[in-house]
């Protein structure tokens, strides 16, 4: 099972990489026509807008299976794992009914929309079939974390501290840039 939510993760990250791309081969192509040309393909502008909520979707998406979205660490700094790993139940729980508000939303919108892309004529159903899709998956996500979150409470305090521990030394590390950045600081001194 871990290994299709993996798979789900890298074709996800992978959909949303391509849209965009496609996203910015839209807008680069249409900018040099109408800076060279002095006209565009007018078609883009629309084909943009809806990847652009597609792909912002499948970014959150990704976001909130990493559990990478922005959070203020102030007060889950200062608990302890097993207050941390409490704290994140609270989280998914309040979560996941605001994303089943949000979902409800989104289904009554896409019931009562019955508009279309000027130019295209793709009906804005489209654009609100992303945000179906992303609240739903976000919330499915959200169910599988609060499980997961269970589980680490069964564990003993000294089991949790280490895994504490380990997970504040794999966010520690610096990356790359921040390596040889260092390096040439101390080479220079």
């Amino acid at each position: 099972m871990q290994s299709l939510v993996k798979i789900c993760s890298t074709l996800n990250k992978y959909f949303a990489t391509v849209l965009l791309l496609t996203m910015v081969g839209f807008v680069s192509g249409n900018t040099f026509l109408r800076y060279f040309f002095s006209s565009g393909i007018i078609i883009t502008e629309e084909l943009v807008r809806y990847l652009f909520m597609w792909a912002t979707y499948m970014g959150v998406v990704s976001v909130w299976y990493q559990r990478q979205h922005i959070r203020v660490t102030t007060i889950s700094d200062r608990l302890t794992p097993r207050g941390k790993i409490k704290m994140y139940m609270v989280f998914n729980v309040v979560s996941f009914f605001v994303l089943l508000v949000l979902f409800y939303g989104c289904v009554q919108y896409y019931e009562d929309t019955t508009t279309v892309g000027q130019v295209t004529g793709i009906p804005y159903r489209i654009m609100v079939l992303a945000m179906l899709v992303g609240t739903l998956l976000c919330a499915v996500i959200s169910i599988g974390q609060l499980k997961q979150d269970f589980d680490m409470l069964k564990l003993d305090d000294t089991t949790l501290e280490r895994l504490d521990k380990e997970a504040n030394a794999v966010e520690a590390i610096p990356d790359e840039e921040d390596a040889k950045d260092s390096k040439a600081e101390e080479k220079k001194e």
